[in-house]
């Protein structure tokens, strides 16, 4: 005789058997089940729960030839007869079961949904979803509800839970299961809009209904701002929650983030009092958006008073030991308290450091409390923090003047929370806007690429003596504005000289400033060319025909990967004869130099062309295979610098070489092109690229320079 099963189907991909319990068969996970489509395919999950008649085992499977309603089974056991199994569709939960009773059909509940979680991987089955969804709803008579507390974002919800709950619950919803993880009396869910929800505990209890939410919530910036005290409490246990939760999850870090940002700033508060035995400052508190914190203060101390410090967020509070603090010089603190009755400043009386883990959850302020040798504290306030990691960038590099950075300084306080800023800065780039103006060269022979940024005193110049060489009229010219509030004078500007010149241009407008390489990159994404020119836009042809010794070269030689020309100061001396690397006595860093700087124009050896360890990016002529091999020129560097000597190391890591063509015959009007930057003049950007190019290549600029020296000789 065969077993009658019962048989539901849960979605049209998840099917439950239900057998009664069989004499003999205690472990029905070890019996093969065969049906009219050979054996059932993994993954099979059982579960033996106990029902009204007795106990039943539950297979939850994947809907598969073979398991279907009057299809027979067989389960043969691995020590025992084969049995024939006979399924009959059920046509829900409490009919499997033979019950409605809560106990059993919770049982069931908390497999299928546990195991639609785990091996089945089925959360985002909406059929699954709303067949659990139902069996929860079966379950409503013995159900506590939680009550919705205030919206959180646009797509959670803050809930008051009936009593405080612990561990991962499962969410129920129509068309989702998923887990989440409670902590308390509170809970910030996923808005499942107007429908009721369920949460599952995984065990004991019965579930929490979430029921429908009214239309009109307050949202947390309203709590916050409310005067009833149930109002604020209920703000403060959403940023506990959030807090509780932003480590692990990403949209949690930037609800709290967005609530920190609402909330009113404290004023800043420093203690620089002449006449007090002791001062302090807090003047940068910035997070690098990837849990790090980036702090620069200064102390004086010439009496001994200040015991301790704490740093201190609304989530929490760091002991920091005074020993890890990274000082260097300032000389106005010095100037100012040169005077006071207890005592100066120390000549090194700022200071920096960077906590990798110090901002794991974002705070709007930082305090710095001051524990004194009388037990008292005194408390610092630092101006708001949280930035856009373009601002917290250029806020870190100019924290400390240049030539206070000491290399300790850069590599253990700057340099990392820099790196992570300038990833987040170059990750978040949307796409430029592209203006043609003119009919496109045909067959262009080179692709001249200009970036852009606030000076535009040289491009007229530059475009006129382009219109003036024949040489140039098979060229794509593409400027890439890299200073996106200039958009409309450049437009013009360009639309009125390519009226007056007949010279096709590509205006290629970035969404923000994203520096030199990211300019030189997207303006190469428009050019058909087989040969890139990157020109800076302070660069302007001495003569006519300064293209063509530079196209001749890459053309006669296979090897040769990029070209560059000789530079020339506004007086006429030589500035760039191909560049070298250098490394000063007492620096560890190579440098990056000239050959023939300041030399006079026909300076004899200025005029041999040869082969250079790199060229300039001022003027920099590169094949378009080469450049496309090496994935154009690297976006670590912040700006602009360094970029064009990392190219050249990474074409000749690809086996090309770099040359020289003294025909060729530029001005460049050096260092114009970026002095409207204030972001680089006057901050560590050079400093920081110079050091990643030394970690980078250091070894290889050593290997390279040897060789270049060893040739210099047999010459």
């Amino acid at each position: 005789m065969p077993v009658h099963a019962g048989l539901l189907a849960l979605s049209p991909h998840l099917a439950l058997l239900a057998l009664p319990a069989i004499p003999g068969l205690e472990r029905p996970a070890e019996a093969v089940l065969r049906g009219a489509g050979g054996v059932l395919r993994p993954p099979l999950s059982w579960q033996a729960i106990t029902g009204p008649e007795g106990r039943l085992h539950l297979l939850l499977a994947r809907t598969q030839p073979g398991l279907a309603a009057e299809a027979p089974l067989v389960l043969a056991p691995s020590d025992g007869p084969a049995l024939r199994l006979w399924p009959e569709a059920a046509e829900d939960a409490a009919s499997l079961l033979g019950t409605d009773a809560p106990g059993p059909l919770l049982a069931l509940l908390r497999f299928v949904a546990g195991k639609a979680l785990g091996a089945f991987r089925a959360g985002e089955d909406p059929s699954l979803a709303t067949a659990c969804h139902a069996m929860a709803a079966g379950l409503r008579d013995g159900a506590r509800a939680a009550v919705p507390a205030a919206r959180c974002g646009h797509d959670a919800l803050l809930w008051t839970l009936p009593a405080p709950a612990s561990g991962p619950h499962l969410l129920l919803t129509r068309g989702r299961i998923q887990r989440v993880a409670l902590a308390g009396e509170h809970a910030i869910l996923p808005d499942t809009g107007a429908a009721e929800a369920w949460l599952l505990p995984p065990a004991g209890d019965a579930p929490i209904l979430l029921p429908r939410v009214p239309t009109r919530l307050p949202g947390l910036t309203h709590l916050a701002r409310g005067k009833e005290p149930q109002a604020r409490a209920l703000h403060r246990a959403a940023q506990a929650e959030l807090a509780r939760r932003a480590a692990a999850e990403p949209p949690m870090r930037r609800l709290l983030r967005d609530q920190q940002l609402l909330l009113p700033t404290a004023r800043v508060r420093q203690h620089a009092i002449a006449g007090a035995p002791f001062g302090a400052g807090l003047d940068l508190a910035v997070p690098d958006h990837g849990g790090g914190l980036f702090l620069r203060g200064w102390l004086r101390d010439p009496m001994g008073m200040i015991a301790g410090l704490t740093l201190c967020n609304p989530f929490g509070e760091q002991r920091l030991d005074p020993a890890t603090l990274l000082r260097f010089p300032r000389p106005d603190l010095v100037k100012e308290f040169a005077g006071a009755p207890h005592g100066g400043a120390d000549a090194r009386a700022g200071f920096a450091l960077w906590l990798p883990e110090g901002a794991t959850r974002p705070a709007a302020q930082w305090r710095l409390r001051l524990g004194l040798t009388t037990g008292e504290a005194v408390t610092l306030v630092a101006p708001p923090g949280l930035l856009h990691p373009q601002a917290a960038r250029e806020a870190i590099l100019s924290a400390i003047a240049p030539a206070h950075a000491s290399a300790a300084l850069m590599t253990r306080a700057i340099a990392p929370p820099v790196e992570r800023l300038h990833a987040l800065v170059m990750a978040g780039r949307g796409a430029p806007e592209v203006i043609r103006m003119g009919a496109p060269v045909r067959d262009p022979a080179c692709a001249c690429i200009v970036p852009l940024y606030r000076n535009l005193r040289f491009l007229r110049a530059q475009l006129g003596a382009f219109a003036r060489d024949p040489g140039l009229r098979e060229v794509e010219l593409i400027y890439v504005l890299d200073s996106p509030e200039q958009r409309d004078e450049v437009e013009h500007m360009l639309r009125g000289m390519q009226r007056l010149y007949r010279l096709p241009l590509t205006l290629v407008v970035q969404p923000r400033n994203y520096g030199y390489g990211a300019a030189c990159n997207a303006g190469a994404a428009e050019a058909r060319a087989p040969v890139l020119l990157l020109l800076n836009s302070d660069v302007v042809p001495a003569a006519r025909g300064w293209l063509a010794p530079m196209l001749t070269a890459l053309r006669r030689s296979r090897k040769l990967a990029a070209v560059g020309p000789k530079l020339l100061f506004e007086d006429g001396s030589l500035q760039h004869a191909g560049l070298y690397f250098l490394q000063m006595p007492e620096e560890e860093e190579w440098f990056n130099d000239h050959y023939f700087k300041g030399h006079p124009r026909h300076w004899p050896a200025a005029g041999v062309a040869r082969r250079v360890p790199g060229i300039t990016g001022a003027a920099f002529c590169v094949k378009r295979a080469a450049w496309q091999a090496v994935g154009g020129i690297s976006t670590d560097y912040v700006i602009g610098d360094y970029e064009d000597s990392d190219l050249c190391l990474r074409l000749r890591a690809e086996g090309g070489e770099i040359a020289y063509a003294p025909e060729a015959e530029l001005f460049h009007f050096e260092r114009q092109s970026i002095r409207d930057h204030g972001g680089y003049a006057r901050s560590l950007a050079s400093t920081y690229n110079r050091g990643l190019h030394h970690r980078r290549w250091s070894a290889d600029i050593a290997a390279l320079m040897a060789r270049f020296a060893r040739a210099g000789g047999r010459r």
